[in-house]
């Protein structure tokens, strides 16, 4: 498990070639870690790389979890400054990844799932979306 970002982007670019693959190890990292590992700064580039695998794999059964990762992210310094320069196929990923969790948990009535919506709103607020 990677303990910096440094070491997360050897692993990210070096290790990891398929979005599949990536996808399988953010949810393996999981978001109380991404929200440590990220929290000096998150590269320009690797947000939205991280977007857009969390956009392609999506599954309903991750919601609450991508939620999760996506207000960890959004804790790093200089997030701001990260999601200004999300390029427009970047910005459609996030956008349609915001859409599809807000489906999933504002259509599932249990417990859990609505605490989940709450920080969806609070994350699609963040993200400006």
């Amino acid at each position: 498990m990677p303990s910096n970002a440094h070491e997360f982007s050897k692993v990210w670019k070096n290790r990891l070639k398929t979005p599949a693959d990536r996808y399988k190890f953010l949810l393996l990292v999981g978001s109380q870690p991404l929200g440590h590992i990220f929290r000096n700064e998150i590269s320009f580039g690797l947000l939205g790389e991280i977007i857009t695998v969390l956009s392609s794999n999506y599954c309903q059964e991750d919601g609450a979890e991508l939620v999760a990762m996506l207000q960890a992210l959004s804790t790093a310094s200089r997030f701001s400054l990260s999601l200004q320069f999300l390029d427009k196929s970047e910005r459609s990923a996030c956008s349609q990844l915001l859409q599809r969790l807000h489906e999933t948990l504002v259509t599932n009535a249990d417990e859990p799932s609505q605490q989940s919506a709450e920080t969806l709103r609070s994350v699609m607020s963040v993200y400006s979306i």
